[in-house]
């Protein structure tokens, strides 16, 4: 009988090792969750903060955050290319009154109402007005950039 008592033995002490590690192997998740939780809700608040401070300084924007204004106001700038030109892809124009997009072929916007010109595909190369060539690297850019944001490089 001693072999089958040592027997049990050992497998009642694994068992309360493996359920104590599971315990801790389930605590350990849980909390590393909550954290990458917790991480996620202050990212977007200091992201939310940053959008809140530059919106309402963006006019008199302290040197020290100049740079980053300066990148977000290339990626808008890049964001508002890359949709004109999946948008012209699609065959669509802006409306001249109110810039919302409309197929090539409408004559009246179904937003505003306004009458456009009816377009050929071909003819809608690129007619968003306040776009420019890139000097350095012929990116098609947003007029009112001070730095091109394919080559970054500054704009005269």
């Amino acid at each position: 009988m001693g072999f089958f008592d040592t027997f049990s033995e050992t497998v009642a002490a694994t068992g309360k090792a493996l359920g104590s590690k599971t315990k801790e192997v389930a605590g350990s998740t849980r909390l590393s969750i909550q954290i990458s939780q917790e991480e996620t809700r202050l990212s977007k608040a200091y992201a939310a903060l940053g959008e809140a401070y530059y919106r309402d300084h963006k006019k008199e924007m302290p040197e020290e955050y100049a740079v980053f204004a300066a990148d977000i106001e290339n990626c808008r700038a890049r964001l508002e290319s890359l949709k004109t030109d999946k948008n012209i892809l699609k065959n669509q124009k802006k409306c001249t009154s109110c810039g919302a997009w409309m197929a090539n072929e409408d004559r009246f916007c179904g937003k505003c109402g306004a009458e456009n010109e009816v377009l050929s595909n071909e003819a809608e190369d690129r007619k968003s007005e306040g776009i420019k060539t890139c000097p350095f690297c012929g990116a098609s850019i947003h007029a009112e950039l001070y730095y091109c944001p394919e080559c970054g490089k500054k704009l005269s």
